[in-house]
């Protein structure tokens, strides 16, 4: 049986200013030290906020951030869509300035919020095994889908490991995170010329790269654990 992870809180957050810039993506997010309950998702993935540096609507650009949970017993069922909420700049983006995007992580919830523990993104309560949580059939197709979680005995699982921090810029993407079709998008995620035709387009994205704006900025980044 796995070890449960030792800290009963794991907290931190970081002050900081998103990226600006069409077709980028910031992000800081989390993945497991050791895959104990199996590949991706099966051993969870914990994106603490990620945004879009378009400055549109249409595309939930930079006036936007999400906080997202990828848990399933495999890519086929991952069932981050049960653990997925987003959160609007009441007054501006959220690269204008520097804003506080924490998280705290215990054996009864995960809760992230940005600037105030009062503004909540995500809460997930931990108050029935994943697995059950996720509804997911007895069969997916003609594969028969085992729970990867059970012999814990934990409701918390996969999210009771340690996991590392991640702080990305990635730029594009071909997994529906900038939607087809929206925003003036220069390529098709499905398309074989996925990669060409972005790279085509680079004159008209530049301009908004420059002077800094595509860069995150990290003020200041704290993590504490409470041991039980």
């Amino acid at each position: 049986m796995p070890q449960e992870f030792l800290p009963s809180l794991l907290g931190g957050f970081s002050r900081g200013a998103t990226s600006r810039g069409d077709w980028i993506w910031p992000a800081i997010w989390m993945l497991p030290v050791v895959n104990t309950y199996g590949a991706w998702p099966a051993s969870g993935e914990i994106h603490l906020v990620e945004s879009r540096g378009n400055h549109t609507y249409e595309q939930r650009g930079n006036n936007i951030i999400s906080s997202t949970m990828h848990w399933g017993a495999n890519s086929d069922t991952d069932s981050y869509w049960r653990t997925s909420k987003k959160h609007a700049s009441l007054h501006n983006t959220y690269k204008a300035g520097f804003h506080k995007f924490g998280l705290e992580w215990s054996e009864s919830y995960l809760f992230t919020y940005v600037d105030s523990r009062l503004q909540e993104v995500l809460y997930s309560p931990f108050s029935e095994p994943q697995w059950t949580r996720s509804a997911f059939s007895s069969r997916k197709g003609k594969a028969v889908l085992v729970d990867p979680w059970s012999q814990t005995g934990r409701d918390n699982t996969p999210f009771d490991i340690e996991f590392y921090l991640i702080l990305s810029v990635a730029v594009g993407s071909t997994n529906g995170w900038f939607e087809d079709g929206k925003s003036g998008k220069p390529w098709v995620d499905n398309s074989p010329l996925a990669i060409a035709d972005f790279w085509a387009a680079k004159d008209e994205r530049y301009p908004t790269w420059i002077d800094g704006k595509a860069q995150m900025t990290i003020k200041s980044l704290k993590i504490w654990q409470q041991y039980s």
